[in-house]
């Protein structure tokens, strides 16, 4: 982001099964909401996520997540609006962008029980689209072996597998978005 573009400009309503729902960046007064809609993350969807069994964040963490630099890290939220009740959060992506700026590192993680219903997918475009209009170069995403829908997700997007990186545990996954300058 910079100084001639605004967070409401990041803004967009799309249309998700039938209803509109807003992709837009997290901000630090959706601390409460991104905590209700962490804690309607399975375990296994918080696992895939951080990498480790746990069943929550704690306080500081989630604001950690809603409070960014928009400098060096992003966050865009798919936010339903609830008949009367307050919005509900169905998904996130987040990058993380490097101190050269060349390089994004990206996660996502949507509501356990709107998975596979193609929301991920709008995530994913609504980052890597922004992602290029910042002048990245590479966006890189690291996930376990055995999560099968992001790394479905990711190649359907154009990742591949950083075959120079070995992990047991888990696979660097790379998207050029431009060639890398010659010297």
């Amino acid at each position: 982001m910079n100084d001639r573009t605004s967070l409401s400009e990041l803004e967009e309503t799309v249309v998700w099964h039938g209803e509109q729902i807003v992709l837009r960046p997290i901000t630090g007064s959706d601390e409460t909401q991104h905590g209700a809609f962490i804690a309607r993350l399975h375990a296994t969807d918080m696992r895939m996520r951080f990498f480790n069994a746990r069943r929550d964040l704690s306080q500081v963490e989630l604001s950690r997540f809603t409070h960014i630099d928009y400098e060096r890290e992003m966050a865009f939220i798919a936010v339903r609006d609830a008949d009367g009740a307050a919005p509900e959060t169905l998904g996130v992506v987040r990058a993380v962008i490097d101190a050269e700026g060349a390089e994004a590192e990206l996660a996502i993680v949507v509501r356990s029980d709107v998975k596979h219903d193609g929301l991920g997918h709008a995530l994913m475009l609504k980052m890597i689209g922004y992602l290029k209009r910042r002048g990245m170069r590479r966006v890189v995403c690291d996930v376990l072996r055995e999560n099968a829908g992001m790394r479905d997700l990711a190649h359907s997007h154009g990742f591949v597998v950083d075959a120079t990186r070995y992990d047991a545990d888990a696979l660097r996954l790379v998207l050029t978005l431009a060639p890398e300058p010659t010297p």
